[in-house]
């Protein structure tokens, strides 16, 4: 399996952040989903997978470690976030901060789902 913290499969990009990201592992990031933004053609739908119960210290630091979707807003159509429903609160606050991007949450357990929203045409509607 590839280590990779960003994955692609067709239009779909797959990033697993993690505990206590660094301002170079953002920039790394950042540049990795330019150039899958670049081979995808300009536009591509994000699962953004939290692979911890705790993926920040605070809601300030969430954001800041988002900072690579915030630089490639315009090419994302839709992004949705995976993680544990304990956070859904503070991942949902987030959204308003992505505008222009079709966004929705997805618990862990939900995975298939979540792939399924990111394939599908239609809006999402909870």
């Amino acid at each position: 399996m590839n280590n990779s913290p960003i994955q692609k499969i067709g239009n779909i990009v797959t990033v697993k952040l993690f505990d206590r990201m660094i301002d170079r592992q953002t920039r790394a990031l950042s540049r990795m989903l330019q150039q899958t933004i670049a081979e995808a053609g300009g536009k591509v739908r994000l699962l953004l997978s939290i692979d911890t119960q705790l993926p920040a210290r605070s809601p300030e630091n969430l954001f800041e470690n988002l900072h690579f979707v915030r630089m490639n807003a315009d090419h994302i159509e839709r992004m949705c976030i995976v993680g544990s429903k304990a956070w859904e609160s503070t991942y949902i606050g987030l959204f308003g901060l992505f505008s222009g991007i079709d966004m929705a949450y997805f618990d862990r357990s939900q995975m298939v789902e979540a792939i399924r929203w990111l394939q599908s045409i239609d809006k999402f509607n909870k």
